[in-house]
């Protein structure tokens, strides 16, 4: 969705020559030879493919590249911060786990080069399956046959439990807590998503962010005991796959500690979002619910308690965030969305249902 005030690519071409020359000191001539700003992204990050060629020692040099700022004038989180959120936990994970991650190699803080801050990874080859138009109606998900999408689907899912399985205490993980909210736990979690619903909805009513909330607030569960790494993000349009392999886990700027049957709980939510809610079924070779459920309980030895609320909760959470993408495009590009959007959109569709609201 092209937005106002998106960014030149020649401006930003030459930029970036010129900090990659600070990032490379023995490299000579690099040049910037093709870049793409994606138009229909730049909520939760504003997203640059480019690739970089240079000479060292003589020798011609060239690499794929990925950049990811946080944006300039709209927000999908009341807090962003891309360098604390993804840049240092996909090198905490690339160091301390198996978790399949894009290498990063640098980030820049200061907001002199683009504006705002941004870090800079490894562009990995592959396929992602596509939110528009949705994998569960085209693209290549849909041109597998059953058994390789029970193959893919399962390598996507192990992964997750990779995520769960961090021992983030012992490698700095601690980084991720909301400390501003309480601490890790029920209280956090708690705590965040009331600010954030105040954040999104700015004392707004809403037909079914309301009622889900009381909902939530009267079944909150009390387990603390459970605190593992999060990802946040977790679903399967956010993985890379080659040859019906995850290779790499992407958008970590929603990770926390927490309890882990929250990723499961959004999982599914976001399954149920892209087949109920864009009107398709189950593509055949998925997994179900219960066996998503099974699969990551025999996976990390415990059971999924309080899963009913934590897809609720997921539900929940996708709906401030379709609330906050409304809010943003009516304010820059009022003629691209209707101005009911926020309600009417899957999302809270998909969230009422479950409510039987």
């Amino acid at each position: 969705m092209p937005l106002p005030g998106q960014r030149d690519p020649g401006e930003t071409r030459a930029a970036l020559a010129a900090w990659l020359a600070r990032q490379m000191p023995h490299a000579r001539d690099i040049e910037i030879p093709w870049i793409e700003i994606p138009q229909s992204s730049g909520f939760s990050n504003e997203t640059f493919l480019f690739d970089a060629a240079w000479s060292e020692d003589g020798a011609p040099q060239r690499r794929e590249f990925v950049l990811r700022a946080q944006p300039r004038s709209y927000a999908l989180f009341p807090h962003i911060d891309v360098i604390a959120q993804q840049f240092r936990t996909m090198k905490l994970l690339a160091r301390h786990s198996d978790v399949p991650v894009a290498p990063v190699f640098w980030a820049e803080p200061d907001p002199a080069v683009l504006d705002q801050p941004f870090f800079v990874m490894q562009r990995i080859s592959g396929e992602v399956p596509g939110d528009n138009p949705p994998y569960t109606k085209s693209g290549f998900i849909m041109e597998l046959a059953p058994a390789e999408r029970r193959a893919l689907y399962q390598s996507g899912l192990e992964a997750l439990t990779r995520v769960h399985r961090v021992n983030w205490r012992a490698h700095g993980f601690e980084c991720r807590e909301r400390a501003r909210y309480g601490p890790p736990g029920p209280r956090q979690l708690h705590g965040y998503f009331a600010y954030y619903r105040d954040w999104a909805c700015e004392g707004k009513p809403h037909p079914v962010i309301d009622p889900a909330w009381r909902w939530l607030e009267s079944h909150w569960p009390e387990d603390g005991g459970e605190l593992q790494l999060t990802w946040g993000d977790a679903r399967i349009g956010n993985q890379i796959f080659h040859e019906l392999r995850c290779v790499a886990v992407l958008d970590w700027e929603m990770t926390a500690i927490a309890n882990a049957v929250s990723d499961l709980g959004w999982w599914l939510y976001m399954q149920r979002f892209h087949t109920d809610g864009m009107e398709a079924p189950l593509p055949e070779g998925f997994f179900t619910r219960e066996e998503v459920i099974t699969f990551w309980e025999q996976r990390l030895g415990r059971r999924a308690e309080h899963i009913e609320f934590y897809e609720i909760l997921g539900g929940f959470h996708f709906s401030l965030i379709m609330v906050a993408l409304a809010r943003n495009v009516h304010r820059l590009a009022p003629d691209q969305m209707p101005a009911d959007f926020g309600v009417t959109n899957p999302g809270p569709r998909v969230l009422a249902a479950m409510l039987n609201l």
